[in-house]
């Protein structure tokens, strides 16, 4: 068994700063219609025990969900890259 801490948490978070709801599924968080999280999720969550399996599985998942990523490429955010082409044309 796996103790859940922010730290593993934090581990999990995709590029876009957040958790696929397959993730959350995996660690028995309860996910309702829409994607609709219970108030103090995470604070229940840390400190309660997961199987290896489900913290491996809610690993393995981080950055499935997120769309146009290359995993061997670094990540560009292509719209702060145009935004800052945009200023710099504008200046």
């Amino acid at each position: 068994m796996v103790t859940v801490t922010n730290s593993l948490l934090e581990q999990g978070i995709s590029l876009n700063g957040a958790w696929s709801r397959k993730q959350l599924v995996a660690l028995g968080v309860p996910v309702g219609k829409r994607f609709k999280l219970i108030k103090g999720w995470k604070d229940r969550l840390i400190g309660s025990e997961i199987t290896e399996q489900q913290k491996k599985t809610f690993l393995e998942l981080k950055n499935k969900h997120v769309k146009n990523i290359h995993y061997n490429e670094p990540f560009l955010d292509f719209e702060a890259l145009n935004r800052q082409h945009l200023r710099e044309i504008v200046a």
